[in-house]
């Protein structure tokens, strides 16, 4: 028997998009004309300032890349420190509300990512080919020689949320490996 797959909801909030992307369904037989579920689990993953979605690795973590650097493992406990040790930065971090002091947050940890192990590879995603605007809620890490084959990290969730949303809140949501999407060291 195929297990069945559902794609659930696709919700726009703010500047995030959130996709809900649920695992097959597993069946066990066809009972008198019905189909019995034994197992649905979901997985969620903000898509904010990204590519189209794609699937998340099982485990949580980044599949092995050919031929590039694996993320470094200490990203994830500087990003969280840095936004322990600077929560307005993260609550004031929405370019379109606090316009150019925004990017404070974005700014600080990039070189805090930078400043741990001398790794000059932390840098940030363009959004167009010339690298002139570059995403407001995510870090990139050049794993490659050239200024493309990057990780992408989602370090802001429901960035720029509305009137009755929660509150920016700090993440650390690894994409899948981009071979294409280009990097800056600089904004």
């Amino acid at each position: 028997m195929r297990p069945l797959i559902l794609v659930v909801a696709l919700t726009s909030l703010g500047c995030d998009i959130d996709v809900t992307m649920p695992t097959p369904i597993v069946t066990t037989g066809t009972p008198a004309g019905g189909v019995t579920v034994t197992q649905t689990t979901t997985q969620t993953v903000d898509r904010s300032d990204t590519a189209p979605p794609s699937p998340a690795p099982s485990n949580g973590s980044p599949p092995p890349v050919t031929g590039a650097l694996p993320l470094p493992p200490y990203g994830e406990s500087v990003t969280r420190d840095y936004a322990a040790a600077h929560p307005s930065q993260v609550t004031h971090s929405c370019q379109l509300t606090d316009g150019e002091a925004a990017w404070q947050f974005l700014d600080g940890l990039v070189a805090m990512l930078k400043a741990q192990a001398q790794d000059a590879r932390w840098g940030y995603l363009c959004k167009d080919a010339n690298c002139l605007t570059q995403a407001r809620d995510v870090v990139a890490y050049r794993a490659s020689t050239g200024d493309t084959g990057i990780w992408i990290v989602d370090v802001l969730g429901n960035h720029c949320p509305g009137p009755n949303d929660s509150p920016t809140m700090v993440r650390w949501g690894v994409l899948p490996f981009e071979v294409v999407r280009r990097w800056s060291g600089t904004r």
